[in-house]
C-alpha cells in the first residue's frame, strides 16, 4: 500500500492537475468556402519566408485538396491555434486552382504546372483573416482584394 500511495498517488494527482490548464485562445481553423460554381484545387502554403516563385504549384507540400463546388474546407493549426503559428510565419498562402486539379492529383509536378491552370492565389496575414473572421471565400469578395496575388 505505501508502494501505491508514493508512486500511483503522485501521477493521478499531476495529471489532474495538468488537465485543468487549457488550450491557448484563439482560432484553430481557418475555413476555405468554395462558391465558384465549379471544383477547385487548393494549395495551403505556410513557412518563415515565402517568395514570388511559390504562387506556382510546391511538390513537396502534401496539403492538396480538391474542394468541391458549394462546399468548405477547414484547415487545422499545426499548433494549438492559429495565432501561434502566426508568431513564426508572415502570411498564409492559398494556390487556388481550377478543377481539373483532379484528374492531375498525383501526377508529376511538371505536369500539374503545365495542365492545372492557377485561378487566384491568396496571401493572407493574421490582420486579414482576423477581419474576415478566418474564413476565406472564393471567388474573393471586395472585402480582401488588397490581400491577393493576381496572376497574368
Amino acid at each position: 500500500m505505501k508502494w501505491y500511495k508514493k508512486t500511483v498517488l503522485p501521477i493521478v494527482i499531476t495529471a489532474l492537475i495538468g488537465s485543468c490548464v487549457g488550450p491557448p485562445d484563439g482560432h484553430k481553423y481557418i475555413t476555405l468556402i468554395n462558391k465558384s460554381g465549379d471544383s477547385i484545387g487548393c494549395q495551403m502554403h505556410w513557412k518563415g519566408a515565402i517568395t514570388e516563385k511559390d504562387t506556382i504549384f510546391q511538390c513537396d507540400l502534401v496539403t492538396d485538396y480538391v474542394i468541391p463546388s458549394d462546399s468548405l474546407i477547414k484547415f487545422e493549426s499545426s499548433n494549438a491555434v492559429w495565432e501561434v503559428d502566426f508568431k513564426v510565419i508572415p502570411y498564409i498562402q492559398f494556390l487556388i486552382m481550377d478543377g481539373v486539379f483532379k484528374q492531375y492529383y498525383s501526377a508529376p509536378c511538371d505536369t500539374v504546372r503545365k495542365y492545372v491552370p492557377v485561378l487566384h492565389v491568396y496571401r493572407l496575414t493574421q490582420s486579414d483573416l482576423e477581419k474576415m473572421h478566418w474564413t476565406v471565400v472564393y471567388p474573393p469578395t471586395a472585402a480582401i482584394e488588397d490581400s491577393t496575388v493576381y496572376l497574368p
